[in-house]
């Protein structure tokens, strides 16, 4: 799974919410998401036309977001319809608020039986005793995860957040045995890292939906957020928003108590 096509549409935006307003990137950027639909069918003339700019800026624009180029670009752009329907079928219906209301309320039952204080506890420590730590996630979480990260630099722990296998190749040849932790439900995002978390020494934990046994060759611990018995009551799309709030503020709770407790944070 090429991890560029997880991170499109994050970049994309990204690019518009950091760049000011008539720049070439915030331009293009802004460009592509409001035709986002029907971009593949658009060629490099028709859009450095339509955006009075050079084909050398759209090329560059396209390797800035880690493509070879305008063609892989618009290539991988195809790819996105295939979410689609799931969105459709659990948000697309008028009687929409007792259906959430009973997905959410069995997804906290069960997120509360999976991890319990002892648990978290185990999860708080290894974060606390760690110099680095470490936050693997594909971009459709990463508001989440920063605002985890933002919380718990306030008590004087920092985090580092990573979203690709280039950014976690970089930052394992600065750092020395960092603990790191992997969100991945559908499993994608952690099947491209794979190779690369197979050298690593270092204490490793994965948070997924998955089953696949062959984590359990790369990861110290693995945390199912979703059990067999349960998994057609809950639809999928909500652990990746309340389930994953869910579980960052219980560790966000146990490491702030941990803190109060012990004082031995680093912040102190």
């Amino acid at each position: 799974m090429d991890n560029n096509r997880l991170n499109f549409i994050y970049k994309l935006n990204h690019i518009v919410n950091e760049n000011e307003v008539g720049t070439v990137e915030f331009e293009l950027a802004k460009f592509f998401l409001e035709n986002f639909k029907s971009v593949t069918r658009w060629n490099i003339y028709q859009i450095a036309e339509e955006q009075h700019v050079s084909r050398a800026s759209i090329r560059r624009f396209a390797k800035q977001l880690g493509y070879e180029n305008f063609l892989d670009m618009k290539k991988n752009a195809e790819t996105f319809d295939d979410g689609i329907n799931e969105f459709l079928k659990f948000y697309g219906y008028s009687d929409f608020l007792p259906k959430l209301q009973a997905n959410i309320t069995s997804l906290m039952e069960e997120l509360s039986l999976r991890f319990n204080t002892q648990e978290v506890d185990r999860l708080v420590r290894l974060i606390n005793d760690s110099r680095e730590v470490m936050i693997l996630c594909s971009s459709n979480i990463t508001g989440s995860v920063k605002t985890f990260q933002q919380r718990m630099v306030i008590f004087g722990k920092r985090i580092t957040l990573l979203t690709s296998k280039s950014d976690l190749t970089l930052a394992l040849e600065h750092c020395q045995d960092p603990l790191i932790i992997v969100f991945s439900l559908s499993g994608l995002f952690v099947s491209s890292m794979l190779e690369i978390l197979k050298e690593v020494k270092a204490p490793t934990i994965l948070f997924t939906n998955n089953r696949n046994p062959i984590y359990n060759r790369y990861f110290d611990k693995l945390y199912h957020l979703s059990s067999q018995t349960h998994e057609k009551e809950i639809n999928e799309l909500l652990y990746y928003t309340y389930g994953i709030d869910f579980v960052l503020d219980l560790l966000f709770n146990g490491y702030l108590l941990k803190f109060k407790r012990e004082g031995n944070g680093h912040a102190l």
